[in-house]
């Protein structure tokens, strides 16, 4: 009798665990569905590197966050790839001279061997509208130069020269879109090396994605850090006087941050005023995107941005 009473017990038991494991995975999932920040946050997690040993930062006040006068705005940490902030991340818009960061990446990456080269500058590329270095046509210029000219002045004539060089326009283009692509970018399309057509897009995130893989080349990561230099022609009769047009590089500015360690600024009357940026502080490192600023001024990207760089050093930790 007692025998009987215990067996049934224990299948009473049994089926009880299984019935309450099979209820937590169901709600799990269900939650899940239901809850788009765990799946965000998941998402996310895919971009944080499998291999990496740093810490996850971790917010110090929940209830302190700051107010971002932009249409897109996001902020990550660089060697996880943890995302501490953002505002529309995911909505595409134009993004200006931000697209320099994939030229340039196309560009140290698929003809690295060809950095010593020297260009013969087009016509086009000297006529280019917007902002440029003054590039001259038929200048001789090497490969090299012209990546200092597209990043720290953002010229418009060098992304132009340097797309010229290899291959033309559109071949050079969509070289560009296969290498953002194979990096992992989901909603980005260039259609002009140098971000004049508005009708190219990406997204804060995405940006993110293409910042801290850059920041990884050695090469990229010294020259949007340089706050000005000079850069002359081959024969050393034409000088290019390049000054960062990110004015969180430079110390006669407001809104100039020592910490600031790049990247890239952007702008057309479509765009408005857009910036990526990173900097550093206590060996760790913030990635900022900024698009399209509520104000319409030349300072407002660097200003929205500082704050956001600011805000994230000062209420974040990295705990080991």
């Amino acid at each position: 009798m007692k025998l009987n009473f215990f067996k049934n017990l224990l299948i009473f038991v049994f089926f009880f665990i299984i019935i309450f494991l099979l209820f937590l995975v169901l709600n799990f999932f269900i939650f899940k569905k239901d809850n788009p920040t765990l799946v965000r946050m998941e998402r996310d997690s895919l971009k944080i590197n499998e291999d990496t040993v740093s810490p996850i930062p971790s917010i110090i006040d929940k209830n302190n966050y700051p107010s971002i006068n932009a249409r897109a705005a996001i902020l990550v940490d660089l060697e996880t790839g943890y995302v501490m902030f953002r505002k529309n991340e995911n909505l595409k818009v134009a993004i200006a001279s931000t697209t320099k960061i994939a030229t340039a990446i196309t560009v140290l990456e698929d003809y690295y061997g060809n950095l010593e080269d020297i260009v013969n500058v087009s016509s086009r590329a000297a006529i280019i509208n917007g902002s440029d270095i003054k590039l001259e046509e038929g200048e001789k210029i090497k490969v090299k130069k012209l990546l200092y000219g597209l990043l720290i002045n953002s010229g418009n004539d060098a992304a132009y020269a340097l797309a010229d060089h290899f291959g033309g326009k559109e071949k050079f283009v969509s070289e560009m879109n296969a290498k953002v692509e194979k990096i992992g970018l989901k909603n980005t399309h260039y259609l002009c090396p140098a971000g004049l057509d508005d009708d190219g897009f990406s997204t804060a995130y995405d940006l993110t994605i293409l910042a801290r893989y850059a920041m990884r080349d050695k090469i990229f990561r010294e020259i949007v850090r340089i706050p000005e230099m000079n850069i002359t022609s081959e024969d050393g009769n034409i000088v290019h006087e390049l000054k960062n047009s990110n004015r969180l590089m430079l110390p006669e500015e407001n809104n100039y941050y020592p910490q600031a360690i790049g990247i890239k600024t952007g702008f057309t009357y479509e765009a408005g005023h857009a910036l990526v940026s990173a900097a550093e502080q206590d060996k760790h490192t913030l990635i900022s995107v900024v698009l399209n600023t509520f104000e319409d001024n030349h300072v407002a990207s660097a200003g929205e941005s500082k704050k956001l760089l600011e805000w994230g050093f000062a209420n974040w930790r990295w705990n080991r």
